[in-house]
């Protein structure tokens, strides 16, 4: 799974489903929030061209139409014939310029919501790889059919995790903006008063970089946890099978080893209690990600 772009919770779903069908209108962090941009601000000549374009066709066609009508109907019926006609066509240029004017939706959204996403682009290649680690431990848990089935509701899954994974995101963001600015100021002639600034900066961030490691490998701990409890979900479905078995063995082998038979009475035994103690370390490690009140 390639790292995704990461949004603030409180951006719409039908601006994260724009990225998928329009990722070309989205900009990266450190650039400038995109301006308004409507089909005169963008290309004026041409927006006025398709309008006098227009215009001349409503006019031709109204005249035509006028033509038409005055030797065909009677006077007073072409006459309100061309009123309306003429009407059509005035309603019809205010539409055309009123969508000229008005700023499309995706631009729109995107200008909206700027900072509160975060590109591939905005990382660096240590930053992309733990943000990386962090959506799939994500993914692992939301998807999960121990989640959907409402076993783990009290860890407040789908309100903790993207809360998580978007403070992940933010600090690995400013991680690569400090890293490159690091490179770019050690890039010369070494100097004891540069290594007397570089040595502080470079402590913290390497102490920055250790915390937010520690912070994806809860994630990881608990995405194994959930993964365990889906495992044992499966398992105890795959029991529901037990009497068609038994049955079959009735069948098949009325005189056999009753040992099998047995085994499915003490795994199912067994395997509830593995479910349960699999949900519960699932709820244990997914409260060591709650958020502070």
């Amino acid at each position: 799974m390639a790292m995704e772009p990461v949004f603030a919770p409180g951006v719409p779903v039908g601006v994260r489903r724009l990225y998928e069908h329009r990722p070309e209108l989205f900009v990266a962090a450190d650039a400038p929030r995109p301006k308004r941009q409507t089909s005169w601000s963008v290309a004026p000549g041409n927006t006025f061209g398709t309008l006098l374009v227009w215009i001349a066709v409503c006019v031709g066609g109204w005249i035509l139409a006028l033509i038409i009508m005055a030797a065909t109907l009677p006077t007073a019926v072409a006459a309100w014939g061309a009123v309306g006609l003429a009407g059509v066509a005035a309603l019809a240029t205010g539409g055309v310029l009123v969508k000229s004017a008005v700023e499309d939706r995706g631009h729109k959204a995107v200008r909206i919501q700027h900072g509160k996403y975060l590109l591939p682009e905005d990382f660096d290649e240590p930053a992309a790889r733990m943000l990386g680690r962090a959506q799939r431990a994500v993914k692992t848990v939301l998807e999960a059919t121990v989640t959907r089935r409402g076993l783990l509701d009290d860890v407040q899954n789908e309100l903790v995790l993207p809360e998580q994974l978007w403070d992940i995101a933010q600090v690995l963001r400013e991680q690569t903006v400090l890293r490159a600015r690091q490179q770019d100021v050690a890039r010369g002639m070494a100097t004891a008063e540069l290594d007397a600034v570089l040595g502080p900066q470079r402590r913290a961030l390497a102490l920055s970089v250790d915390a937010i490691k520690r912070k994806v490998d809860l994630l990881d701990r608990y995405a194994d946890r959930v993964r365990s409890a889906d495992a044992a979900l499966r398992a105890e479905a795959a029991l529901d099978d037990g009497d068609r078995y038994i049955e079959l063995l009735a069948r098949t082998e009325p005189v056999g080893d009753t040992s099998v038979v047995q085994g499915f009475t003490d795994e199912a035994s067994a395997l509830k209690d593995t479910l349960t103690r699999s949900i519960n370390a699932a709820r244990d490690a997914g409260r060591t990600l709650a958020l502070p009140e």
